[in-house]
C-alpha cells in the first residue's frame, strides 16, 4: 500500500498548493495569463494523479479478491496448507512446492495436483483482465547425471517445470494461453538456504504470479 499512500499525498500536497496559489491570486487580484495557465496545468495533474490513485485502489481490491477466492478454492480443495497464497499490493503469489507437484527430476504434474490446479485454474477464469506468469524455481544442487541429457541445468529444469504447469492450465482447464507467460528463475533467486535440506526443499517450487498488465 506504500505507494498508493505516496499518491495521496501528492494529490494533497498539489490540492493545497492549488487552493494556496488561488488564494494569493484572488487577494492580489491578479489575472496574469501566465498564472492562470499554471493553474490549469496543475489542475490537470491533480486530476490525473487522482484517476492514478483511483485505478490502483481498484486494481489492489481486486486483487484481495483474487487472493480470498483462492484461498477459499484452496480450502475446498483440501490443498491449503500445501500451498502458500499471498498478496503484495497489486500482485497475487501463488507458492506450490516442486515436491507435491512433480517426482524427483521429474517434468510430469502429479495427479495428485489436479485439484490444487483446479483450484488455482478457477480463480483465473474469473478474473479475465489478469495475466498469469508461471515460474520455476530449483535448489542449486547439480542434476542428477540420469537427466541431463534432458535438462543440463537446474535452468532447464525450472522452464520445463513452469512450462509443464502453464500446459496443463491451458489445456485441461481451457485457459486463455495468451494470458500466460513460463519463466525459469533456476536456483538464482532462492528463498532459503541452500545449505540445508529443509532450505533446499522451500527453492524446489513453482510460483503462479498474478497481475493486472499495463496498458
Amino acid at each position: 500500500m506504500l505507494s498508493t499512500n505516496r499518491s495521496f499525498l501528492t494529490v494533497a500536497r498539489n490540492v493545497a498548493l492549488l487552493g494556496l496559489l488561488l488564494t494569493v491570486f484572488a487577494l492580489a487580484g491578479c489575472s496574469c495569463k501566465e498564472f492562470e495557465d499554471q493553474i490549469v496545468q496543475l489542475q490537470d495533474e491533480i486530476s490525473g494523479l487522482q484517476a492514478q490513485v483511483a485505478d490502483k485502489e481498484a486494481t489492489i481490491a481486486e486483487c484481495s479478491q483474487i487472493k480470498e477466492e483462492l484461498e477459499a478454492n484452496l480450502r475446498e480443495a483440501k490443498a491449503e496448507n500445501a500451498v502458500l497464497v499471498e498478496q503484495i499490493e497489486e500482485v497475487v503469489y501463488v507458492e506450490i512446492p516442486g515436491e507435491v507437484l512433480f517426482g524427483n527430476s521429474q517434468v510430469m504434474v502429479l495427479d495428485t495436483m489436479v485439484p490444487t490446479l483446479e483450484a488455482i485454474a478457477s480463480s483465473i477464469r474469473q478474473h479475465p483482465g489478469w495475466d498469469v506468469f508461471v515460474e520455476g524455481y530449483t535448489d542449486n544442487k547439480k542434476i542428477i547425471e540420469d537427466f541431463q541429457e534432458m535438462w543440463p541445468t537446474n535452468w532447464e529444469l525450472g522452464a520445463a517445470r513452469a512450462s509443464a504447469v502453464v500446459t496443463y492450465l491451458t489445456n485441461e482447464f481451457d485457459l486463455a494461453a495468451e494470458r500466460f507467460a513460463a519463466v525459469s528463475y533456476g536456483p538464482f533467486r532462492p528463498v532459503a538456504d541452500n545449505d540445508t535440506e529443509d532450505g533446499r526443499a522451500q527453492n524446489r517450487m513453482v510460483r503462479v504470479t498474478m497481475h493486472k498488465p499495463m496498458h
